[in-house]
Protein backbone atom coordinates (compact mmCIF):
# COMPACT_ATOMS: atom_id res chain seq x y z
CA UNK A 1 0.00 0.00 0.00
CA UNK A 2 1.40 3.48 -0.95
CA UNK A 3 1.98 5.83 1.91
CA UNK A 4 2.86 9.61 1.41
CA UNK A 5 3.50 11.94 3.91
CA UNK A 6 2.87 15.55 3.09
CA UNK A 7 5.91 18.33 2.68
CA UNK A 8 6.36 21.77 3.59
CA UNK A 9 9.08 24.04 2.22
CA UNK A 10 9.06 27.41 3.62
CA UNK A 11 12.47 29.11 2.76
CA UNK A 12 13.29 32.64 4.23
CA UNK A 13 16.45 35.21 3.70
CA UNK A 14 17.94 36.84 7.16
CA UNK A 15 16.83 39.90 8.48
CA UNK A 16 18.67 42.57 10.67
CA UNK A 17 18.03 44.64 13.41
CA UNK A 18 14.58 46.55 14.70
CA UNK A 19 11.54 44.22 15.16
CA UNK A 20 9.29 45.97 12.98
CA UNK A 21 5.95 47.85 13.75
CA UNK A 22 3.04 45.26 13.80
CA UNK A 23 -0.50 47.13 13.27
CA UNK A 24 -3.01 46.70 15.89
CA UNK A 25 -4.82 43.97 15.13
CA UNK A 26 -1.56 41.39 15.62
CA UNK A 27 -1.16 42.56 18.49
CA UNK A 28 1.73 41.73 21.34
CA UNK A 29 4.66 40.43 19.76
CA UNK A 30 5.36 37.01 21.60
CA UNK A 31 8.11 35.66 19.44
CA UNK A 32 11.26 36.33 17.25
CA UNK A 33 13.53 33.95 15.62
CA UNK A 34 16.56 34.71 13.81
CA UNK A 35 17.24 31.50 11.35
CA UNK A 36 19.34 30.94 8.53
CA UNK A 37 16.55 32.19 6.53
CA UNK A 38 14.92 34.68 8.03
CA UNK A 39 13.59 37.15 10.89
CA UNK A 40 10.23 35.16 12.42
CA UNK A 41 7.77 36.98 14.02
CA UNK A 42 4.73 35.73 16.24
CA UNK A 43 1.80 38.03 17.43
CA UNK A 44 -0.95 37.34 19.55
CA UNK A 45 -4.21 39.50 19.97
CA UNK A 46 -6.80 37.43 21.90
CA UNK A 47 -6.49 34.29 21.01
CA UNK A 48 -5.47 35.01 17.01
CA UNK A 49 -2.27 33.98 16.69
CA UNK A 50 0.08 35.63 13.76
CA UNK A 51 2.95 34.51 11.66
CA UNK A 52 5.50 36.93 9.10
CA UNK A 53 8.88 36.58 7.72
CA UNK A 54 11.11 39.60 7.40
CA UNK A 55 10.73 43.35 8.72
CA UNK A 56 8.73 44.96 5.45
CA UNK A 57 5.24 46.03 6.33
CA UNK A 58 4.82 45.09 3.44
CA UNK A 59 5.64 41.45 3.32
CA UNK A 60 2.32 39.23 4.19
CA UNK A 61 1.12 37.28 6.69
CA UNK A 62 2.35 33.78 6.59
CA UNK A 63 -0.09 32.15 8.68
CA UNK A 64 -3.08 33.08 11.17
CA UNK A 65 -4.86 30.97 13.65
CA UNK A 66 -7.76 31.55 16.33
CA UNK A 67 -6.54 28.94 19.31
CA UNK A 68 -10.36 28.95 20.47
CA UNK A 69 -11.30 27.77 17.08
CA UNK A 70 -9.07 25.97 14.97
CA UNK A 71 -11.50 25.17 12.41
CA UNK A 72 -11.87 28.39 11.43
CA UNK A 73 -10.10 29.69 9.22
CA UNK A 74 -8.25 33.22 9.45
CA UNK A 75 -6.48 33.54 5.80
CA UNK A 76 -8.61 33.27 2.53
CA UNK A 77 -5.79 30.93 0.76
CA UNK A 78 -6.04 28.35 3.22
CA UNK A 79 -9.46 27.42 2.18
CA UNK A 80 -8.86 28.01 -1.42
CA UNK A 81 -6.11 25.15 -0.93
CA UNK A 82 -8.72 22.85 -0.49
CA UNK A 83 -10.09 23.12 -4.02
CA UNK A 84 -8.02 19.92 -5.50
CA UNK A 85 -10.49 17.77 -3.34
CA UNK A 86 -13.07 18.82 -5.60
CA UNK A 87 -11.16 16.58 -7.73
CA UNK A 88 -9.89 14.11 -5.28
CA UNK A 89 -12.26 13.87 -3.14
CA UNK A 90 -10.42 10.86 -0.55
CA UNK A 91 -6.31 11.44 -0.70
CA UNK A 92 -4.80 8.58 0.29
CA UNK A 93 -1.15 10.34 -0.09
CA UNK A 94 -0.58 14.00 0.31
CA UNK A 95 2.69 16.48 -0.10
CA UNK A 96 2.40 20.15 1.03
CA UNK A 97 5.88 22.54 0.16
CA UNK A 98 5.40 25.11 2.58
CA UNK A 99 4.79 24.40 6.50
CA UNK A 100 4.49 27.74 7.99
CA UNK A 101 2.07 27.85 10.96
CA UNK A 102 0.80 24.46 9.68
CA UNK A 103 -2.51 25.47 8.67
CA UNK A 104 -3.27 23.86 5.98
CA UNK A 105 -1.53 19.93 6.55
CA UNK A 106 -3.44 20.32 10.00
CA UNK A 107 -6.90 20.74 9.27
CA UNK A 108 -6.34 17.83 6.15
CA UNK A 109 -5.29 15.89 9.01
CA UNK A 110 -8.26 16.85 10.52
CA UNK A 111 -10.46 16.02 8.24
CA UNK A 112 -8.37 12.90 6.46
CA UNK A 113 -7.55 11.09 9.49
CA UNK A 114 -6.65 8.22 7.17
CA UNK A 115 -4.53 10.06 4.84
CA UNK A 116 -0.57 10.21 5.17
CA UNK A 117 0.93 13.33 4.96
CA UNK A 118 4.27 14.73 4.12
CA UNK A 119 4.85 18.28 4.97
CA UNK A 120 8.58 19.80 4.37
CA UNK A 121 10.05 22.87 5.74
CA UNK A 122 13.40 24.32 4.71
CA UNK A 123 14.06 26.23 7.87
CA UNK A 124 14.04 24.30 11.23
CA UNK A 125 13.13 27.26 13.00
CA UNK A 126 9.37 26.71 12.07
CA UNK A 127 8.26 23.54 12.87
CA UNK A 128 9.07 24.12 16.73
CA UNK A 129 7.16 27.69 16.52
CA UNK A 130 4.44 25.89 14.84
CA UNK A 131 4.24 23.19 17.11
CA UNK A 132 4.48 25.54 20.30
CA UNK A 133 2.07 28.65 19.05
CA UNK A 134 -0.11 27.18 16.21
CA UNK A 135 -1.41 23.88 17.17
CA UNK A 136 0.50 22.11 14.95
CA UNK A 137 1.12 18.34 15.95
CA UNK A 138 3.34 15.47 13.96
CA UNK A 139 2.08 12.05 14.25
CA UNK A 140 2.40 8.64 12.74
CA UNK A 141 0.76 9.25 9.50
CA UNK A 142 1.67 13.03 9.39
CA UNK A 143 5.65 14.22 9.37
CA UNK A 144 7.77 17.19 8.81
CA UNK A 145 10.93 16.61 6.73
CA UNK A 146 13.63 19.56 7.10
CA UNK A 147 14.76 19.97 3.67
CA UNK A 148 14.34 22.23 0.49
CA UNK A 149 11.16 21.18 -1.70
CA UNK A 150 13.22 20.68 -4.73
CA UNK A 151 15.42 18.81 -2.95
CA UNK A 152 13.24 16.53 -1.22
CA UNK A 153 11.19 15.66 -4.42
CA UNK A 154 14.42 14.86 -6.18
CA UNK A 155 15.78 12.43 -3.74
CA UNK A 156 12.59 10.78 -4.12
CA UNK A 157 12.78 10.22 -8.03
CA UNK A 158 16.48 9.13 -7.20
CA UNK A 159 14.58 5.91 -4.92
CA UNK A 160 13.61 2.35 -5.78
CA UNK A 161 10.34 3.45 -5.75
CA UNK A 162 8.98 6.74 -5.58
CA UNK A 163 6.08 8.06 -4.20
CA UNK A 164 3.23 9.12 -6.21
CA UNK A 165 0.76 11.96 -4.15
CA UNK A 166 -3.01 12.34 -4.88
CA UNK A 167 -2.41 15.51 -3.63
CA UNK A 168 0.18 18.24 -3.74
CA UNK A 169 -0.05 21.22 -2.55
CA UNK A 170 2.66 23.43 -3.42
CA UNK A 171 2.61 26.59 -0.52
CA UNK A 172 6.02 27.68 -0.07
CA UNK A 173 7.09 31.02 0.54
CA UNK A 174 10.29 33.13 1.16
CA UNK A 175 8.36 36.04 2.72
CA UNK A 176 7.63 38.30 -0.29
CA UNK A 177 6.97 35.35 -2.68
CA UNK A 178 7.94 31.73 -3.67
CA UNK A 179 11.28 31.02 -4.34
CA UNK A 180 12.06 31.15 -8.35
CA UNK A 181 13.28 27.48 -8.58
CA UNK A 182 10.32 26.39 -6.71
CA UNK A 183 8.33 27.98 -10.12
CA UNK A 184 9.95 26.03 -13.04
CA UNK A 185 9.22 24.10 -16.12
CA UNK A 186 11.75 21.85 -14.83
CA UNK A 187 10.17 21.96 -11.37
CA UNK A 188 6.80 21.10 -12.07
CA UNK A 189 8.01 18.46 -14.41
CA UNK A 190 9.64 16.80 -11.54
CA UNK A 191 6.28 17.38 -9.68
CA UNK A 192 4.38 15.81 -12.21
CA UNK A 193 6.75 12.68 -12.23
CA UNK A 194 5.71 12.02 -8.34
CA UNK A 195 1.98 13.29 -8.86
CA UNK A 196 -0.26 9.97 -9.27
CA UNK A 197 -2.48 9.69 -12.30
CA UNK A 198 -5.86 10.29 -10.60
CA UNK A 199 -3.90 13.63 -8.50
CA UNK A 200 -3.73 16.85 -9.02
CA UNK A 201 -1.28 19.53 -8.06
CA UNK A 202 -2.31 22.80 -6.43
CA UNK A 203 -0.21 26.18 -6.13
CA UNK A 204 -0.92 28.96 -4.02
CA UNK A 205 -0.29 32.31 -6.15
CA UNK A 206 -0.69 35.98 -5.93
CA UNK A 207 -2.89 37.23 -9.16
CA UNK A 208 -2.23 41.07 -10.04
CA UNK A 209 1.19 40.72 -11.96
CA UNK A 210 2.30 39.37 -14.72
CA UNK A 211 4.42 36.37 -13.21
CA UNK A 212 0.84 34.98 -12.61
CA UNK A 213 0.65 34.53 -16.54
CA UNK A 214 4.39 33.62 -16.32
CA UNK A 215 3.27 30.77 -13.52
CA UNK A 216 0.05 29.77 -15.57
CA UNK A 217 1.94 29.37 -19.32
CA UNK A 218 4.60 27.24 -17.09
CA UNK A 219 1.73 24.87 -15.77
CA UNK A 220 0.30 24.51 -19.28
CA UNK A 221 3.44 23.83 -20.65
CA UNK A 222 4.01 20.67 -18.34
CA UNK A 223 0.91 19.53 -17.42
CA UNK A 224 -1.43 20.90 -20.77
CA UNK A 225 -4.29 21.78 -18.76
CA UNK A 226 -5.03 24.01 -15.71
CA UNK A 227 -7.89 26.00 -13.55
CA UNK A 228 -7.92 28.93 -11.90
CA UNK A 229 -9.52 29.62 -8.56
CA UNK A 230 -9.59 33.14 -7.82
CA UNK A 231 -9.89 34.17 -4.44
CA UNK A 232 -12.65 36.86 -3.67
CA UNK A 233 -11.47 38.85 -0.55
CA UNK A 234 -7.56 38.96 -1.56
CA UNK A 235 -5.04 38.90 -4.32
CA UNK A 236 -4.39 34.95 -4.16
CA UNK A 237 -5.47 32.37 -6.51
CA UNK A 238 -4.91 28.39 -7.11
CA UNK A 239 -3.26 27.24 -9.97
CA UNK A 240 -4.23 23.67 -10.44
CA UNK A 241 -3.63 20.87 -13.08
CA UNK A 242 -3.87 16.84 -12.70
CA UNK A 243 -2.69 13.70 -13.93
CA UNK A 244 -3.46 11.95 -16.65
CA UNK A 245 -6.38 10.95 -15.45
CA UNK A 246 -8.34 13.69 -14.07
CA UNK A 247 -10.95 15.01 -15.53
CA UNK A 248 -11.40 18.87 -15.48
CA UNK A 249 -15.82 18.83 -15.05
CA UNK A 250 -17.69 21.80 -15.81
CA UNK A 251 -18.43 24.92 -13.15
CA UNK A 252 -21.75 23.64 -12.32
CA UNK A 253 -20.64 19.76 -11.64
CA UNK A 254 -17.85 20.96 -9.57
CA UNK A 255 -20.38 22.84 -7.24
CA UNK A 256 -22.33 19.73 -6.84
CA UNK A 257 -19.30 17.99 -5.77
CA UNK A 258 -18.69 20.77 -3.71
CA UNK A 259 -21.94 19.75 -2.05
CA UNK A 260 -21.79 16.04 -2.07
CA UNK A 261 -17.91 16.41 -0.12
CA UNK A 262 -19.52 19.05 1.99
CA UNK A 263 -22.38 17.27 3.75
CA UNK A 264 -19.62 13.90 4.34
CA UNK A 265 -17.00 15.85 5.07
CA UNK A 266 -18.54 18.53 7.37
CA UNK A 267 -16.11 21.32 6.82
CA UNK A 268 -16.07 24.28 8.86
CA UNK A 269 -15.34 26.28 5.92
CA UNK A 270 -17.88 26.49 2.86
CA UNK A 271 -16.02 24.51 0.05
CA UNK A 272 -18.91 25.07 -2.05
CA UNK A 273 -17.72 28.57 -1.80
CA UNK A 274 -14.45 27.63 -3.20
CA UNK A 275 -15.75 25.91 -5.71
CA UNK A 276 -17.38 29.14 -7.07
CA UNK A 277 -14.37 30.74 -7.02
CA UNK A 278 -13.19 28.59 -10.33
CA UNK A 279 -12.56 31.26 -13.08
CA UNK A 280 -13.50 29.36 -16.47
CA UNK A 281 -13.86 32.20 -18.72
CA UNK A 282 -9.80 33.58 -17.92
CA UNK A 283 -7.87 33.28 -20.77
CA UNK A 284 -4.13 32.95 -20.22
CA UNK A 285 -2.39 35.37 -22.37
CA UNK A 286 -0.80 33.76 -24.92
CA UNK A 287 2.60 35.55 -25.03
CA UNK A 288 3.53 34.52 -21.40
CA UNK A 289 7.08 34.03 -20.39
CA UNK A 290 7.64 29.90 -19.58
CA UNK A 291 9.77 30.19 -16.53
CA UNK A 292 12.93 28.14 -16.64
CA UNK A 293 15.78 27.01 -14.28
CA UNK A 294 17.61 29.35 -17.02
CA UNK A 295 15.19 31.93 -17.74
CA UNK A 296 12.89 32.96 -14.53
CA UNK A 297 13.06 37.18 -14.48
CA UNK A 298 10.65 36.79 -11.26
CA UNK A 299 11.08 40.38 -9.65
CA UNK A 300 11.27 42.17 -12.80
CA UNK A 301 7.42 39.90 -13.95
CA UNK A 302 5.65 41.10 -10.26
CA UNK A 303 6.84 44.48 -11.02
CA UNK A 304 4.28 44.46 -14.34
CA UNK A 305 0.67 44.82 -13.96
CA UNK A 306 -1.37 42.26 -15.42
CA UNK A 307 -2.46 43.42 -18.91
CA UNK A 308 0.42 46.01 -19.28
Amino acid sequence: MLKTRWVCVVLMLAAVQSVPAAPAEWGQLIARRESLYNTIFVYQQGSVVTLRFGRRAAVPIQSQVDLNNLREHQLEYTELAFCGLLYVPEPNSILVLGLGGGVIPRELRYYYPEAVIDVVEIDEAILPLAKQYFAFAEDEKMKVFIDDGRMFIKKQLRGPHPPQYDLIILDAFNGDYIPFHLMTREFLEEVRRILSPRGVVAANVFFDNQLFDAEWATFLAVFGRCEVFLGRFSGNAILLSGGSQVQMPSAAELLERARRLQEQRKFAFSLPAVAQCIMPDLKPDSQALVLTDDRAPVDWLRQQRRGD
